[in-house]
């Protein structure tokens, strides 16, 4: 419980006593002022809303995995500690939307740091300064500071077992297209991709825990005003039907995902769960077609494009549906080529102005040839459409297009970095 409370608190006063933040000057009359005026949808940043308040969630979250409690344990102390800080650590009135996608968007990237710290630390009895480090790095709440405080007794808390693991990290650019502006008129984006992948999905297993298997996508932009580009993280949260068959397999489960896109033509973010559906079929032994599919309840979402000035906030808030299919053709050793389609609908609903639905649609097509047995050479293309519904008859609706290629050059990263 200590750090339901610290992390907050730490928090606020960097914002107080280093960065003179007007917000963050508190009183015992600015916290009755909170709980007179009750919540509200806040006007924050895109980044900070839909990044930065997960990460604080991340950050209680991996804390409460660390001290060895389980993932349904931990959920409460994100809950908590959000809790403290919308009502306690600012002067402004607490935040609906922050209340929402703290904890639970928090919560999803909180479990993949966790996991991904036990694989970094290792099975040796004796861990290393460099590896110790390293998950430092990667966890600084929950095994950095603990290890400071606790010592060595941490260790038993990130015990890590054989895992299937896949991970490759990818380097390139590409330019956009507006159907306004036209080609070339959009910045060059130049980024670094990471793509993981932990645990098999389709592995018949008796005690399945959440998030065995997950998986994580992270654009980082270089040189553009949006530097985190894209996060999906996407994990199991229960696994409820697996068959295999002589040339299929096929898994039926339940996904927590955290999606994040801003490409500063158009925005999207949302935190959901819902049912999905992961199925591999094998033509031959080298020819492999792999599907997943997913539909998922949003429980806080946001969308919205940076030409929608006539607001404070670019973008708008509200629940909603997400449908995801994702297929990949994997032929042996030689390459790849994939087709992803991404839908969110949201309703949206923090002031009667802006009512309406946001609706985003992403579409991705690309293709990879592998150069060896660690480097691949690929291209992708990207369409993007929003289109918005406004209720009010004062507003117009909103159809937007954009297009996006990227080129790039991927390393397989060696799995026994995290063994």
């Amino acid at each position: 419980m200590l750090h339901v409370v610290a992390q907050p608190t730490a928090i606020w006063a960097v914002n107080w006593y280093v960065l003179d933040q007007f917000w963050a000057d508190i009183s015992i009359k600015t916290l009755r002022n909170n709980i007179e005026t009750g919540w509200v949808w806040d006007e924050d940043g895109f980044d900070v809303n839909q990044v930065g308040h997960p990460t604080q969630g991340a950050l209680v979250y991996t804390a409460a995995r660390a001290q060895g409690l389980s993932y349904w344990e931990s959920l409460a102390y994100p809950t908590l500690s959000s809790l403290i800080w919308e009502v306690g650590m600012e002067n402004e009135s607490p935040s609906i939307n922050d209340m929402v996608t703290t904890p639970m968007s928090g919560v999803a990237l909180g479990e993949i740091v966790h996991r991904v710290s036990s694989l970094t630390l290792g099975t040796a009895e004796k861990k290393s300064i460099s590896r110790q480090v390293f998950t430092g790095l990667i966890n600084p709440l929950g095994y950095g500071v603990n290890r400071l405080l606790i010592g060595e007794s941490i260790h038993q808390n990130f015990k890590a077992k054989p895992t299937n693991l896949l991970s490759a990290i990818s380097f390139g650019g590409g330019s956009g297209y507006d159907n306004e502006l036209g080609l070339g008129k959009n910045a060059q984006r130049r980024f670094v991709r990471f793509n993981l992948v932990y645990g098999n999905p389709l592995t018949r297993t008796k005690n399945f825990k959440p998030f065995d298997n997950f998986s994580l996508v992270t654009i980082l932009n270089f040189s553009r005003q949006d530097y985190v580009g894209e996060i999906y993280a996407s994990g199991m949260l229960a696994k409820l039907y697996t068959r295999h068959g002589d040339r299929s397999k096929m898994v039926i489960g339940i996904y927590q995902n955290y999606d994040f896109m801003n490409q500063d033509d158009y925005k999207v973010s949302s935190t959901s769960v819902g049912p999905g559906l992961i199925h591999i079929y094998s033509f031959t032994a080298d020819l492999t077609l792999g599907i997943h599919t997913n539909g998922s309840f949003i429980f806080m979402g946001s969308a919205g494009d940076i030409s929608d000035t006539d607001e404070l906030r670019d973008y708008h808030f509200g629940q909603g549906f997400s449908t995801k299919f994702m297929s990949r053709f994997i032929w042996a050793d030689k390459g790849q080529a994939y087709l992803r389609l991404k839908r969110y609908y949201i309703y949206a609903m923090e002031d009667a102005h802006v009512e309406g639905y946001e609706n985003i649609n992403l579409l991705t097509a690309g293709g990879q040839i592998n150069v060896g047995k660690k480097y691949g050479l690929g291209l992708e293309y990207l369409i993007a459409g929003r289109t918005v519904s406004y209720l009010a008859k004062d507003r117009k609706d909103t159809l937007q297009k954009t297009s996006l290629y990227r080129v790039y050059i991927s390393y397989h990263l060696a799995d026994s970095l995290f063994d």
